[in-house]
């Protein structure tokens, strides 16, 4: 059984290891997790054989290397490797073939995205068309995203991809290859320090050797499948409380919530532990109130890996409404549009809570905390809801 000796060596094992972090020219600059201007641009340049890095070819053909299983791509033809073309965020090409790469850091799917870039290549009349959804750990893409793709594309040309393996493989190989250029491979150094910190990967090998040794100790390994349990529990009460008081506030402050909101159903708590297990059709959290003088246009509160709020529209993207709302709220700092919802904005600070970081947790763990990540997501939505009344 753990005992708190356990824990105690745990944690210096933490502090004996975990080092401030050094000076990162990325982190500085952009958002760890801005997939379009540090992600698909620094990924892009690396990739495209005309890019500043003046390796021609080698980054490009060690990055489809991993894939060879899936892609044959003819190097001796004319690449051209362009970023943000007809809203693809990565697009290589050469005479037949296509690779679209979607990087998806934190951002959602669009309704028919995957479906919409596939039809794009094809009227182009590329014949070979290679699909690959990059995501933090290498999930599938939602339905709406595919739903138009032939089925034939969905088994062979539907590639997922990771950061927290091929693309923290690719970019190793990358730093060993740069090894003469001093800039390029401190760049790809820095560059590998974000995607560890955005995976939560152990950097250090004898970090990783000490929790191993632990583990082995007296009976330490057979007693961790009850701490996962234990972890979970605690996970989803935690959430819970934050959909409680996220689902009080709003009830104060604009009335009742929709019947479909989580903190309505028979089970709450069971609902919530679903999201956290991963369980099937439980990819996400949502609390909805109706907005006075609107006809089925709700206030939204919604989490997939983050939690965002703002503007729902059941009738979707071309109504008069979602336009008018769009029109009212484009002012909005840090907004966005998103299928249904004219106005949405990230809450902050921005958790992955798919893959909560110590800090996250050490965050989350405070009552104080939850109150106010709470409180300033219904803040924001008595704005919204301000600026839509005038």
């Amino acid at each position: 059984m753990l005992n708190k000796q356990f824990f105690r060596y745990l944690h210096l094992l933490n502090e004996k290891y975990t080092k401030k972090p050094d000076y990162n020219l990325f982190r500085v600059l952009r958002s760890e997790s801005d997939e379009v201007r540090l992600h698909s641009k620094f990924i892009s340049d690396l990739l495209d054989p005309l890019g500043d890095h003046n390796f021609k070819e080698k980054f490009i053909k060690q990055f489809l290397k991993q894939f060879s299983d899936y892609i044959d791509f003819d190097f001796n033809e004319n690449i051209m490797v362009d970023r943000e073309y007809q809203n693809i965020d990565i697009l290589i090409r050469n005479g037949k073939t296509a690779i679209v790469i979607e990087n998806k850091i934190y951002a959602t799917d669009q309704e028919k995205q995957l479906s919409n870039y596939y039809k794009k290549m094809v009227d182009e009349g590329y014949q070979d068309i290679k699909l690959i959804y990059l995501t933090l750990t290498g999930y599938s893409p939602e339905e709406q995203s595919i739903e138009e793709l032939p089925h034939k594309v969905k088994d062979n040309d539907l590639i997922l991809a990771s950061y927290e393996s091929d693309i923290y493989s690719w970019i190793s190989k990358c730093i060993e290859i740069s090894a003469r250029n001093a800039p390029l491979r401190e760049a790809c150094i820095q560059y590998l320090d974000i995607i560890n910190k955005l995976t939560n990967k152990v950097e250090d090998q004898d970090h990783m050797d000490d929790l191993k040794e632990l583990l082995l100790i007296d009976n330490n390994l057979s007693s961790l499948p009850v701490l996962f349990d234990a972890y979970n529990e605690v996970i989803t009460d935690l959430q819970l409380d934050l959909w409680n008081k996220i689902a009080l506030g709003i009830e104060e402050e604009f009335g009742e919530i929709h019947s479909d909101s989580v903190t309505k159903h028979d089970n709450p708590r069971e609902q919530v532990k679903k999201y956290v297990e991963n369980k099937r059709n439980s990819k996400y959290l949502s609390i909805s109130s109706e907005i006075t003088g609107y006809d089925n246009i709700y206030l939204h509160v919604e989490q997939e890996n983050h939690i965002y709020f703002g503007v729902y529209c059941d009738k979707g993207n071309k109504s008069q409404e979602y336009i008018d709302i769009e029109n009212k709220t484009k002012y909005f700092k840090n907004a966005y549009r998103w299928g249904s919802m004219p106005i949405g904005l990230y809450a902050e600070p921005q958790i992955n809570f798919k893959n909560l970081t110590p800090e996250d947790l050490k965050y989350l763990s405070k009552e104080k905390n939850r109150q106010i990540f709470a409180d300033n997501i219904v803040n924001m939505l008595k704005d919204i809801a301000t600026t839509l009344s005038k």
